[in-house]
């Protein structure tokens, strides 16, 4: 079949529907899915289907990537819930479309490759300014969590996204030839660390440092001046030293000067003759303090209903309990958790507990510092209580360990496309997990959802489709994709990064473009 129009405009759809789909990745779930619409109507109109799906068969690595899909039409053969298995497969399914077209689609001048990468950082600024504008409060928008301030995608695609705009922005920057260009992209680079920081993006941030250890790494064994290697030998060694000597010095401030209380020598009664509670078995604080001890409920109830509209048995605007959110933040301040205390608390701290803000310090440390608290928080809590309920890192504990046991049971082909959701639901029942039911979620991490749904077997595919086009294509030395494979493996650890529009978009997007696209790599 031939095409009803000149070769040319099929070409210029080609061009523009892959800038479309650069410029939705960051803002838009709506270009993420026109985009991809126009690619495949265009191909399909261009006509020579019949030489193209040769070409397709003939070429191994883009055969290889979009069999992915393939994996997940085996799984039905054994799933139970097709419902299920269909919606998976056609998010999914630009795994298979887009390798396919742009495999088959002429190879882009270097030019227009250059400006999608340009466009694709500009839409990475603008998010990150509107998200920026938002936590700062100039674009009024109600923000329950830091993750609200991403208001196109979810936050954790948002950074990945933020990630691989440094390493092309770096790319721009060597390339640039004239001083000010060469500036205008180092500044970008320092913008989108900072928008890393601000939006409190631990996963962000550890997967940028890894990816730049990684390439030093590299560069050191490139490098043959001995005097050179030393230097950044010694930069990363001490980027490490300080690194630990920061972390340490956190937690020493955090767990030093903890109460010790003789417990046979408390006050029993509140200055207004109510017991108080105490539990000398628990260890958790808060800055040192021991958060439960000295508490009273009735009293903690009636002064803080005279203070606030949501009630002391509600949840604060997080989802958390607020008597857990006021009694933390209490012992943050080394009060008792009395009437007295909810009594001296000023209205900007009444607000901050309503928002979920369990520490005093947290309204005046940085981000990343805040952060690092929190994330200190969540494990000292999970170790003594096992309760990982709303916390991002010891819930993935929770999901790991669920998704092992899934494993365990069905080790070679997995519970097939379909039956992930089912198997997940019965495991946490099963093993009593403490999840509430709202956060009950899948792995968390794309090899073992990968192995979850298709087994041992459904994993060595997926490592082959990582692995096999980046050395048939000799493209373990090109920059571009690497800083990318570098970003979006890391990513598979922490994050089901595969089993939304966002992710499966961003994932298949880039690596295509950097695979199959460009004339000269």
């Amino acid at each position: 079949m031939k095409s009803l129009f000149p070769q040319k405009y099929h070409t210029y759809i080609y061009y523009f529907a892959l800038t479309i789909l650069a410029i939705g990745l960051p803002v838009s779930k709506f270009l993420m899915s026109i985009s991809q619409l126009i690619l495949l109507g265009n191909w399909l109109l261009e006509g020579n289907l019949r030489n193209k799906i040769i070409d397709f068969w003939k070429n191994k690595p883009a055969l290889v990537v979009s069999s992915i899909l393939v994996l997940h039409f085996i799984g039905l053969l054994y799933t139970s819930n097709y419902a299920d298995a269909f919606l998976d497969i056609r998010v999914k399914l630009p795994l298979f479309i887009l390798p396919l077209i742009i495999s088959t689609s002429d190879s882009l001048p270097e030019k227009l490759f250059n400006g999608i990468l340009k466009l694709f950082v500009a839409s990475v600024i603008f998010g990150t300014i509107v998200s920026t504008l938002i936590l700062f409060g100039f674009i009024h928008r109600p923000i329950v969590d830091i993750r609200g301030i991403s208001i196109f995608i979810s936050h954790i695609r948002f950074a990945l996204l933020i990630c691989v705009g440094v390493f092309i922005s770096s790319y721009f920057a060597w390339l640039a030839k004239k001083k000010w260009s060469k500036l205008v992209w180092l500044l970008i680079i320092c913008w989108f660390v900072t928008s890393l920081v601000l939006m409190e993006s631990l996963t962000g941030i550890v997967i940028l440092c890894i990816t730049v250890f990684i390439l030093l790494c590299y560069r050191i064994l490139k490098i043959e001046k001995r005097i050179i290697k030393i230097a950044i030998l010694t930069f990363i060694i001490g980027l490490f030293i300080s690194s630990y000597i920061y972390t340490a010095g956190i937690i020493q401030q955090r767990n030093e000067n903890v109460d010790r209380i003789d417990f046979d020598k408390v006050d029993r009664f509140t200055s207004k003759g109510n017991p108080y509670t105490f539990f000398p078995e628990s260890k958790l604080i808060e800055n040192g303090h021991l958060i439960w001890i000295y508490f009273c409920d009735k009293e903690l109830k009636e002064e803080w209903d005279k203070r606030s509209t949501i009630k002391f048995e509600e949840k604060d605007k997080k989802g958390n309990s607020l008597r857990f959110t006021l009694i933390r933040f209490l012992a943050s301040k080394g009060l008792r958790k009395d009437g007295d205390a909810v009594a001296a608390l000023t209205n900007e701290e009444i607000v901050a507990i309503e928002r979920g803000v369990p520490n005093v310090n947290y309204q005046s440390f940085s981000s990343f510092k805040k952060r690092l608290y929190e994330t200190l928080w969540e494990i000292e809590l999970y170790k003594n209580t096992g309760d990982a309920n709303g916390h991002s890192l010891t819930q993935r504990f929770e999901y790991w360990k669920v998704a092992l046991n899934i494993i365990n049971e069905n080790l070679l082909l997995g519970v097939g496309t379909g039956d992930v959701q089912k198997s997940f639901d019965e495991a946490y029942v099963n093993m009593n997990s403490k999840l509430a039911m709202e956060w009950r979620l899948h792995s968390h991490n794309q090899f073992l959802s990968i192995t979850v749904a298709f087994g041992l077997f459904g994993l060595l595919w997926f490592l082959l489709t990582l692995i096999y086009p980046m050395f048939k294509l000799n493209m373990t030395f090109d920059y571009l994709f690497i800083t990318f494979f570098i970003v979006s493996t890391i990513s598979f650890f922490t994050e089901d990064t595969l089993e939304t529009q966002a992710g499966v978009s961003f994932y298949v997007f880039f690596n295509s473009l950097f695979l199959f696209s460009r004339r000269n790599s």
